[in-house]
This record gives C-alpha cells, structure tokens and sequence, in this order.
C-alpha cells in the first residue's frame, strides 16, 4: 500500500497548529493565574505592612535609620511637661502658704492685746506656739507622704520642717538664756530673719532692752532691727 505523502503532510500541520493553540491557550491560562496570584500577594504584603508598621506618632528617617517623634507627640510631652512643673508650683506654693499661715496666726495671738492682758499670757502663748506648729507640721508630713507630691515639693515640705525644729530649739535657748538673767516670764517666736519677743515686765528699761537684744541676736543671728521686744504689763 502506498502511503500519501499529502495526508501525512496535512496532518503534521494540524497537529503543530493544535500544539500552538494549546501553547497559547496554556500561556494565557498561566499569566491570568500568576496576576491573580499577584494581586492577593500585593493585597497580603500591604496587609501585613499596615499590620506591622508603627502608629502614625513613631517616624524612620529614610536617610540614617534614626527614630524620631512626630510634632505631635513633642507638642504632648512638652504640654505634659508644663502642666507637671505648674502643679509642682502650685505644690510649693501650697507649702510656703502653708508656713505663712501658721507664722501669721502665731504673730497675731502674740501681738493681741486681750491676750497680752491676760495674767498667764505667757504660758497660753507658749501652748499656742506649740499648737500651731505641730498642726503645720502634721500638714507637712501629709504633703510628704502624700504618693502624688511631686518630688520638689517634698523637698520643700522636709526643709520647712527642718526650719520648724531649728527655730523651735533656738527659741527655747534664748528663753533659758533669758531666764538666766533674771527675765523669769519671756516668749520668743522665730519667723525667718524676724523675732518677736515678749517679756513679763512693767517697764523695759534700756539696759534691760539691750541685754535682750544681744541675746535674742547672737542666738539666732537676727539683725537688731528685725527683733520685736514688748512687754505684757
């Protein structure tokens, strides 16, 4: 039998053309998968940079690597700063008036003339002083203890009681110096460079004045004219 050269020629043809029909069908099948698979794998990346990026606050310099906070949260933490250093302010200032207060109260008991007319003004003088002071410095401990007194003003508090303990044990000297010579009925109240002093007496003589003045002022190292002498009588 004779085989046909042109059938075996048509058929060759027909197969490359199904071969490159299938090569092209194939191609287009794979690029239409591989975007598709592209796509989610841009969809993931994105998901996952969104996911573990920082917050919008937190910046990388692109040019050395280096963290830097956004204006935002500088603006924050100096707002917080100022608002932290007036509240420790106002804590000082609480402390200061604190010791104003008591020393004002002190004064004014010493200095009232129904109080000086009294037969045992020097005694109920001396119970007040004590009084007063123990109640400031109870308030004192209070700020000090308090967990949410800022660090300054605890500072503040301890050297305020510090000054209390200081111009009580001066005061209590000058009375003993006082009363050594021969000034029985005395009460003296520090309040930083001032002294108020008052003793039982019907007249203060000058030599009396000036023994008391250098008393009062070499105990404490209060100036002449910062020392207030009266008498009860």
């Amino acid at each position: 039998m004779k085989f046909n050269y042109k059938n075996r020629g048509f058929v060759v043809l027909s197969l490359s053309l199904m071969l490159i029909a299938v090569g092209v069908v194939n191609y287009q099948l794979s690029k239409d998968s591989t975007l598709s698979v592209s796509d989610e794998f841009k969809a993931y990346e994105q998901a996952q940079i969104d996911k573990n990026s920082p917050d919008d606050t937190t910046l990388v310099d692109s040019i050395d690597g280096k963290v830097t906070t956004d204006d935002k949260d500088k603006s924050t933490e100096t707002s917080n700063s100022k608002d932290n250093s007036k509240d420790t302010a106002k804590e000082n200032s609480d402390v200061e008036n604190l010791a104003k207060e008591t020393s004002k109260e002190i004064e004014d008991t010493l200095n009232s003339k129904e109080n000086i007319d009294s037969d045992t003004y020097i005694v109920d003088m001396k119970m007040t002083r004590e009084k007063q002071r123990n109640q400031l410095t109870e308030q004192l401990n209070e700020i000090i203890n308090n967990p949410s007194t800022a660090d300054e003003a605890k500072v503040e508090a301890s050297n305020m009681k510090v000054s209390i303990v200081k111009n009580s044990d001066t005061e209590l000297q000058i009375e003993n110096l006082l009363l050594a010579k021969g000034y029985d009925e005395a009460i003296v109240f520090i309040d930083g460079d001032k002294a108020n002093v008052v003793v039982n007496m019907e007249e203060i003589k000058q030599n009396d004045a000036t023994k008391i003045f250098d008393i009062v002022s070499n105990q404490s190292g209060i100036s002449r004219e910062n020392i207030k002498l009266t008498n009860n009588r």
